[in-house]
């Protein structure tokens, strides 16, 4: 499946269209999302010898930073949303002391002790790169940017998939361009030393109504965006769409998560065009 939404080119669109995560419904939904592969946390931690301090940016409601405090003495949980931070704090109800839960843009973000390891999840697209990376080369020798919380091929066909994103991303004034959306999805990697990429197939099983619900936990579906009526009508529509191929109502969905890592860089690699770094 393609990353649907209308693509941001610059610092200031990013910005604004960021901004949806600050509504509170966007980090209800957010806990619908599909997780990530157990077997990738499994093999990043493997790729990193410190267990003292994690950081994880753009943190929304806990998804990485959770699973990370079961390995780290403390981990910074650090997101500007302040929805995405108390919907963190209740999905972990206390579990882990050693996690800081902060409410904070990485840009501003400041501190003067390292990490063992960073993590960024979908919202590495979000940050100011410019700004962010020097400070990330300062603090930490292995940045992990995990990726695929969507599945890899739609339930229903991804020409139908297609079909029905262009569809709706027209009614909301967009443009379906999955070449664009996947270049902007991988801009940060003009600021990274790779040491590797690893993908990690796995299955999830899981409602048509929780499938729908992940969906307005993204910037472009956003009920708050759309609307109320707009947000009803894009819900029937995706169960008719997705409601003939769930067996008990439950959808089996082929996901894949992609682990990147290496090292943050102060400048971007000088091949890197302009636009790959704005």
């Amino acid at each position: 499946m393609h990353r649907p939404g209308r693509i941001a080119t610059s610092q200031p669109e990013r910005k604004a269209t960021a901004s949806a995560f600050d509504d509170a419904d966007v980090a209800r939904c957010y806990a619908a999302r599909p997780p990530y592969a157990p077997a990738l946390y499994a093999f990043l931690l493997g790729q990193v010898a410190g267990r003292g301090r994690a950081l994880d940016l753009g943190c929304g409601p806990g998804k990485i930073a959770i699973v990370l405090a079961d390995h780290f003495a403390e981990v910074v949980a650090l997101d500007p949303s302040a929805a995405m931070i108390e919907a963190g704090r209740a999905a972990d109800a206390g579990r882990h002391g050693g996690i800081a839960w902060t409410c904070e843009t990485a840009e501003a973000y400041r501190t003067d002790r390292g990490f063992d390891l960073v993590t960024a999840g979908t919202s590495i697209h979000w940050l100011d790169h410019e700004a962010v990376f020097p400070k990330l080369a300062g603090w930490t020798g292995t940045l992990a940017v995990i990726a695929g919380d969507e599945p890899a091929a739609a339930p229903c066909g991804d020409d139908a998939w297609t079909a029905f994103l262009a569809r709706w991303l027209a009614r909301l004034g967009g443009r379906y361009d999955p070449a664009g959306a996947a270049a902007e999805a991988r801009r940060h990697e003009a600021w990274m030393d790779i040491a590797g990429r690893r993908e990690f197939p796995f299955t999830v099983r899981q409602s048509v109504a929780d499938f729908i619900r992940g969906q307005h936990s993204r910037a472009t579906w956003s009920r708050a965006v759309m609307g109320e009526a707009l947000a009803a009508e894009f819900d029937r529509e995706l169960e008719d769409l997705m409601r003939p191929f769930a067996s008990d109502g439950q959808l089996e969905l082929a996901m894949v998560s992609t682990l990147t890592w290496g090292a943050p860089r102060r400048t971007p690699h000088p091949a890197a065009s302009p636009a790959s770094v704005g």
